[in-house]
């Protein structure tokens, strides 16, 4: 009763090394398509019970995880009340809005003005929506003269034509055209209701009032006694009373009968009701979730939405749009009803399904789940497992009317719906497909090859394995020729097999990669496609050309995909064909004048699908199943709500200057003047009222900037920097996910120029171009003038420098002259000093020898006795002392030493001004390079007083011990 088309890519891995791989969620190279003929009709789901739902949790909204009401506005921005105040989602940016006092927020309403209302701890008021886009409370309390009463929490609002009533536990305060009145309660006032335009409050253990709105006044309609003391949750416009208890009373003339009680084996509570219309309602409970209570003659069927988050249901709202928000203990979740998706299984990975009058059956990486079908309906809530195979399954196929389960440990039969049978010893088993000419013949295709199953007597067995080829055979295609067929393996290329008559062995295998017109080996498919065979790679879809024995692209194909990407499923199915693209998935019409591919009703399974082995089912013209990681899918296309006039707005836009941010009026039709010192404008725009508004995207363009509409992107925001003075035009639109298209909101804003980039200013820069430009020109003539001024100077110049050049080497020479006659003057000098000092020795010796001679005529005279002689030694003396030489040598010396070393001794007496006449001789005496032995004869004192003489002028001169006196005197000189 199933005609299967699967697509199934090789692998050639160990039995259990594929096992574990797979079942870790990272095998990524096969996929099943799957398609029914001659099935009971397709299966049906209740979208009340099923809705498509979006989880919001701390990370989304930023606030605290409690929420207790629920509101929207004309605009469908959707109001929270929270433990942090006013939590408020416009489909885009969460925002919240703390009350006066900070209390916890339990109550909110919409005015029949738009007003929204809400009502905390000791707090009523409104939210007031400013010009800027921001949020803010605005208390009443004041203008109410409320501000010294305690009324502790406001836990409802409700609205009646142009009154606004506020219920707290001990008064209901109802406001009318600025004024308020208040009704106080006997006990408590617990739960409030409006039914059409009457409004009935519960008094705890006193009954059920309503309020006569004409004179503000309340009356008992039922008494405790008559309500059994029951705490009502709702009242039907039929006047069906639910409590929290699970009752459902109803009511004639005020009277209260027991119709029926939901909780007949659990103690759960009902907190909220919602009606989604007149006969389907939704239970919020306090620890099973949502209950879905369906309204079928005289009584109500009770079923629950799945969902594995939060079970304790606070609140619930029906939006504008007919979709629900769930307030939880623990988060938010939206209840999508106009969504093209809706889950029917989610307990784990699908990769296959089948159906037939009886059951729904699904394969998955856990085993075989299966739910009974009631009227063809299928109860995502039923679904159980079949314990006796668990582990990897891939596959369903039909076989001679019996269901047959291609699994990780093999071949299983299922028997009686609910238990299996296995077929053989083989393990690892992709698929079962039927052989043309062989009756009650079908090929099993394993992870290591092809084995033929028979049917004989209505006895199954395994016959035989085809010998020759051992490659894993899931992606198998037969051609039009007998017992030949395509096999793609997912590393290895595309394989063609041809088997003998008896079904035993291979006797042809022709084995193509990229040496035969593929682009690689790896990530090949093959289909049927308008009775093509097609192959789909990593570039593009390809076909076997078999003239050429080559493969090569398919225009008709790749003129729609995207050559880029792996175009891993491909499925005909009657007026559509459906694609897989990496992990997208889309669909055109087959036989379109212009065919395009629409995958953005599918965005939200991208990404999720079983790599290679996709599951996707069409059950009617617009009706598919679609498995994934995350479970199995129903989506339809008719579900497809075209909205006209849907308007995106901008909900803040702001600037930055100076490292400030400035607000900008977002609901502004005129031009918007901007300083010109900002670095940066920024953005914010939502559409809150699509009816699909989850993954909205936004397309926008700025005019004078950007050329054409950016991409589609789900960030609902844009940022401008380093923009130039002018007008500028920003454009933004956004898409759902079923393609409606909002209108286009505009914002026109100019830039202020700066002071120089005014018209004046540019009147200004042009004339000042302009005496530039003659200043310029004046200026180049000097410099012109100047310059051949320079060249006669640089010319009368390089004629001085080569004079001078003439005149230097002259004095070089000159130099080099007097250098000469220097030198020879110096040896000259040092001639004249020796022989200065020879004449001054000479001098010392006749000295000593004029001494002796007194002595000895000294001794003379002593042993002379003769007068006469005594009287010529007398003489003889006197004339000696005429001629005394004493000082004289050495007054000679210094004349003749200091004419000639002037320098030196001018250098000498400013160094040291004390030195005597003895140190300045001495000192003499070194410059002429005289030794110690010379020295003394000429100063008249030892060589040891030489040595001393030469220590006491070191200490005078401030030199060292080791310091040299000749280096010293040098230094003078020089």
């Amino acid at each position: 009763m199933k005609s299967k088309n699967f697509k199934i890519k090789d692998f050639d891995f160990e039995y259990l090394a594929v096992f574990v791989f797979l079942f870790c969620g990272l095998f990524s190279e096969y996929h099943t398509i799957s398609a029914q003929n001659n099935l009971p009709p397709a299966p049906v789901i209740d979208l009340s019970k099923n809705p498509n739902i979006d989880y919001y949790s701390q990370q989304d909204f930023n606030a605290d995880t409690q929420f207790w009401s629920v509101t929207e506005d004309a605009e469908a921005v959707m109001y929270f009340g929270n433990n942090d105040g006013i939590v408020i989602f416009d489909g885009s940016h969460w925002t919240t809005v703390a009350l006066t006092n900070s209390s916890s927020v339990r109550s909110l309403a919409k005015g029949v003005d738009g007003t929204i209302y809400a009502g905390g701890y000791n707090e009523l008021g409104y939210i007031e929506h400013n010009e800027f886009g921001d949020y803010r409370f605005i208390s009443l309390k004041e203008s109410l003269q409320l501000q010294n009463l305690s009324f502790e929490n406001i836990w409802q609002i409700d609205v009646i034509k142009e009154r606004v009533i506020f219920r707290s536990f001990k008064k209901l305060f109802v406001l009318e055209n600025g004024n308020v009145t208040q009704i106080p309660s006997k006990n408590s006032f617990i739960k409030s209701f409006v039914v059409g335009d009457r409004y009935f409050v519960q008094d705890a253990n006193e009954g059920l009032y309503e309020l006569n709105l004409d004179k503000n006044q309340i009356s008992e309609y039922f008494s405790a006694e008559a309500m059994g003391n029951h705490s009502i949750v709702y009242i039907s416009k039929d006047f069906d009373l639910i409590t929290s208890n699970g009752k459902i009373f109803e009511t004639n003339q005020k009277s209260l009968s027991l119709k029926q009680s939901i909780f007949e084996d659990t103690n759960d509570q009902i907190i909220s009701v919602l009606s989604l219309d007149d006969s389907i309602f939704l239970l919020g409970t306090l620890s099973e979730g949502i209950k879905v209570l369906k309204k079928e003659g005289e009584g109500y069927q009770v079923s629950y939405i799945n969902s594995a988050n939060d079970k304790t249901v606070l609140n619930l709202y029906k939006t504008s749009n007919g979709n629900v928000w769930a307030l939880l203990d623990s988060g938010l979740e939206f209840l999508n009803y106009n969504s093209p998706r809706t889950t029917i299984f989610n307990q784990a990975s699908v990769y296959d399904t089948y159906w037939d009058k009886d059951y729904f059956y699904v394969a998955t990486n856990k085993g075989v789940y299966y739910s009974a079908l009631v009227n063809q309906e299928i109860n995502p809530n039923s679904f159980k497992k079949l314990n006796d195979i668990p582990g990897q399954a891939w596959s369903f196929d039909e076989l001679n009317d019996e269901l047959f389960i291609n699994h990780d440990k093999g071949l299983f039969k299922l028997t009686n719906g609910f238990s299996s049978e296995k077929i053989g010893s083989v393990n690892g088993v992709w698929k079962t497909i039927k052989l043309k000419n062989y009756p009650n013949t079908y090929l099993v295709c394993t992870y290591e090859g092809i084995y033929i199953l028979k049917n004989e007597g209505g006895n199954w067995g395994i016959r035989n394995k085809v010998q020759g080829f051992d490659e894993s055979s899931r992606d198998i295609l037969a051609t039009h020729n007998p017992n030949v067929f395509w096999i793609c393996h997912g590393y290895k290329g595309v394989y063609k097999i041809t088997l003998d008559k008896q079904l035993e062995r291979a006797i042809a295998i022709d084995h193509f990669t990229e040496k035969n017109g593929l682009p690689a080996k790896f990530n090949i498919n093959v289909f049927k496609w308008q009775d093509e065979t097609v192959f789909s790679t990593n570039n593009g879809v390809y076909k076997f050309d078999e003239y050429d024995k080559r493969f090569k692209p398919y225009k008709p194909l790749n003129k729609l995909i995207d050559t880029t990407r792996n175009p891993r499923t491909i499925i005909d199915a009657k007026d559509k064909t459906w694609i897989v693209q990496d992990d997208e998935l889309g669909y055109f019409l087959t036989n379109s004048d212009n065919p395009k591919i629409q995958s953005d009703i599918f965005l939200q399974t991208k990404g999720t699908f079983n790599r290679g082995m996709e599951s996707i089912t069409p059950l009617s013209e617009n009706r598919l199943l679609v498995g994934t990681h995350n479970g199995l899918f129903l989506y339809n296309l008719s579900n497809t709500i075209r909205q006209e006039g849907v308007q995106t707005f901008f909900t803040k836009i702001t600037y930055n200057r100076d490292q400030n941010t400035v607000n900008l009026p977002v609901d502004k039709d005129s031009i918007v003047e901007i300083s010109n010192n900002l670095n940066s404008i920024k953005f914010s725009f939502a559409t809150p009222s699509m009816v699909n508004n989850q993954n909205i995207k936004f397309s926008y363009k700025l005019e004078n900037v950007d050329k054409d509409w950016s991409s589609w992107q789900h960030l609902a925001f844009k940022e401008y920097s380093l923009l130039t003075p002018g007008n500028y035009v920003f454009k933004v639109k956004s898409k759902n996910v079923l393609g409606n298209e909002s209108n286009i909101a505009s914002y026109q804003f100019y830039i202020r120029s700066k002071w120089y980039q005014s018209g004046m200013a540019y009147v200004g820069y042009a004339i000042i171009f302009l005496l530039l430009l003659i200043t310029g020109q004046q200026l180049l003539a000097k410099k012109i003038k100047k310059e051949n001024q320079k060249s006669i100077l640089k010319e009368q110049r390089a004629n001085k420098l080569l004079q001078l050049e003439i005149n230097q080497l002259k004095l070089v020479q000159d130099k080099e002259k007097i250098e000469k006659d220097k030198k020879h003057l110096q040896r000259d000098i040092i001639e004249k000093s020796k022989e200065l000092a020879n004449y001054t020795m000479l001098l010392v010796n006749k000295k000593n020898f004029f001494d002796q001679l007194q002595e000895d005529l000294k001794e003379l005279k002593q042993i002379s006795k003769n007068k006469q002689s005594s009287q010529k030694i007398l003489e003889i003396f006197k004339k000696m002392h005429r001629n005394n030489i004493d000082e004289q040598y050495l007054q000679v010396f210094d004349n003749n030493f200091e004419s000639i070393h002037h320098e030196f001794f001018i250098n000498l007496k400013h160094k040291i001004p004390n030195l005597s006449k003895k140190e300045l001789r001495l000192s003499a005496f070194i410059k002429m390079e005289l030794s110690n032995k010379d020295i003394a004869p000429l100063l008249g004192i030892s060589i040891r007083g030489v040595e001393t003489a030469r220590y006491r002028l070191r200490k005078k001169l401030n030199l060292e011990h080791d310091d040299n006196l000749m280096e010293f005197f040098e230094s003078l000189m020089n």
